[in-house]
């Protein structure tokens, strides 16, 4: 949903998208380097350190909130046309991951395959974020013809 670039009809990058894809690199900057920061350092803390252990595994969420806070200013900066393809985007991706995801469960369930609730509970933001980048493209191509 959010790591994608807006796109324009005339692919111009006007101040909204600029500022957006600032803060884009930025938060996504933050995020790897505390991902990295958070997996080394929690090796170093004792199991029994509970709340330190909570607090470094929970760093790396906070530049995918600074992320969430860009898109939502982008949303709020951007035209009206293309408020209506980002909406149209984003709710057909949120379908598509949940659909998806439910899916897995319910095969997952019916014993077809395993799923590991932690790597599930992972990866959800990011099908999120990928399904958003496809699901954009089929919405610019409806505006397109």
């Amino acid at each position: 949903m959010l790591a994608t670039t807006p796109v324009r009809d005339d692919d111009r990058l006007t101040p909204p998208i600029r500022r957006y894809l600032r803060w884009l690199v930025v938060s996504m900057a933050m995020y790897a380097s505390l991902l990295v920061t958070s997996l080394f350092a929690l090796r170093a803390v004792p199991a029994e350190a509970l709340v330190l252990r909570a607090g470094l595994g929970l760093l790396p969420v906070l530049p995918l909130l600074l992320l969430v806070w860009a898109f939502a200013r982008y949303i709020r900066e951007a035209d009206e046309m293309q408020r209506q393809i980002e909406l149209q985007s984003v709710a057909l991706a949120a379908m598509v991951t949940g659909i998806g995801f439910m899916v897995a469960g319910f095969l997952a369930s019916a014993g077809v395959f395993a799923l590991e609730g932690e790597l599930v509970a992972i990866l959800v933001l990011p099908t999120l974020f990928g399904t958003y980048g496809l699901a954009k493209s089929v919405v610019l191509r409806s505006y397109a013809g």
